[in-house]
């Protein structure tokens, strides 16, 4: 039977954090249900405060900039019992290896902040302090329209410091300078991963997977390359125009979208499908270019990944044959290629396709290369933010070598 939570004094909930506009929504409902929260917001406050006398839960981002969570989770599970103090920890939805890590290292539970309302929340909490069960409600609508509010009003400053860093990326190539930026757009993006709250899915979407990248690429600069750099572009862009369609109210629930995915190696294939898989996304697979130009003659896809080099037709011939092909004339088409010179570049613009990622790719950038194509507005309307192109391979080019 589980016990009625009477205390003389009340029990802590240890939040290790630093957005505080989900710290703020989660220490009301916590508070009102007679837990004391205490925050840190660092590596040494989150080991100082999980020792403190009281302390009964922790919740742990384990996407915090500029420091390991998984660190934390390991140093507070060596320094108490195994299984004395539950830790709840959020992790982003495209880092699965770091979701099984956590479990492996001692998490109780792993939820992601954008679908976790503070009612859900407080259900877990409830389940994991075997405290009686309540009427807290699941959804929480009056959360809805506060939050939205706020991300609408602080997006033009998110927008111009997530602008202002990637323009700092194009133009280093040192490694500390590289990751300072990149942690700097991190807090940015992460302050919209919550959107999926305020029923803003595919800027949630997009952030999400836009921060994923951003840790790879903290972990790895040197993965930084001319293709990531403008896939960067392309995602701040896309949430821009993602926001300025909040702000009018638009749908944010579209159909589930088709996608092509035609090469003839097996392992390209199935390694895109994978990183699609990770954004809740299903890929077409085929290995056939002229089976595929019988199947983009009878079927609309929404975005197609295109090889070059294959037996039969060439990406770039079928892809000047999909923009003869009424249902899918307008349909973005990326070429996946392992050539990285001008010209191969300028023959896919030239022959149809909308753009490329240059193969050894990170699962990371297709991901968000994928929802930039998806989310892109086909005609753009004219929107309030100000939303500058992506650069253009040569404006890539030209502004990382200026800066080596």
């Amino acid at each position: 039977m589980k016990r009625v939570f009477t205390p003389i004094r009340k029990k802590t909930i240890l939040v290790v954090d630093d957005d505080q506009l989900i710290i703020q929504a989660h220490r009301e409902k916590l508070q009102r249900h007679g837990f004391k929260v205490e925050v840190a917001s660092n590596h040494a406050s989150a080991l100082q405060k999980a020792a403190e006398e009281g302390v009964v839960l922790v919740l742990l981002d384990l996407c915090l900039p500029g420091m390991s969570g998984l660190e934390i989770l390991k140093e507070i599970r060596a320094k108490f019992e195994a299984n004395a103090l539950p830790i709840i920890a959020f992790v982003n939805p495209y880092l699965s290896n770091l979701t099984r890590t956590a479990t492996e290292a001692g998490a109780n539970k792993c939820l992601t902040k954008a679908d976790t309302s503070p009612g859900k929340l407080f259900d877990v909490v409830r389940e994991h302090l075997a405290l009686e069960s309540s009427s807290a409600a699941q959804v929480e609508p009056e959360f809805q329209p506060e939050l939205g509010a706020l991300l609408l009003l602080h997006a033009p400053e998110i927008l111009a410091k997530l602008r202002a860093g990637h323009q700092v990326l194009v133009r280093t190539a040192e490694e500390e300078a590289q990751r300072a930026e990149l942690r700097g757009m991190h807090r940015q993006v992460r302050s919209l991963a919550v959107a999926g709250l305020a029923g803003l899915g595919k800027i949630s979407q997009m952030a999400n997977a836009f921060e994923a990248l951003l840790i790879e690429l903290h972990a790895k600069p040197k993965k930084i390359t001319p293709s990531v750099l403008r896939t960067a572009a392309q995602a701040i862009d896309s949430l821009a125009s993602l926001l300025e369609q909040a702000s009018k109210s638009h749908s944010d629930a579209p159909p589930a979208p088709q996608i092509l995915v035609l090469d003839d190696e097996i392992i390209s294939r199935e390694t895109i499908c994978a990183a699609l898989e990770k954004a809740g996304l299903a890929g077409v697979s085929m290995d056939d270019s002229l089976a595929a130009q019988r199947e983009l003659e009878q079927q609309h896809f929404d975005l197609i990944f295109l090889d070059v080099e294959m037996p039969g037709l060439s990406g770039f011939e079928l892809c000047k044959k999909i923009r003869e092909m009424p249902i899918n004339r307008t349909t973005p088409v990326v070429f996946v290629t392992a050539h990285a010179d001008f010209g191969s570049r300028a023959q896919s613009a030239l022959s149809g396709g909308n753009d490329f990622i240059t193969k050894p790719f990170l699962s990371g950038e297709l991901v968000v290369k994928a929802l930039a194509c998806l989310f892109k507005e086909r005609p753009r309307a004219t929107i309030g933010f100000s939303v500058a192109p992506a650069p253009t391979v040569e404006e890539v080019e030209l502004a990382g070598s200026s800066g080596n």
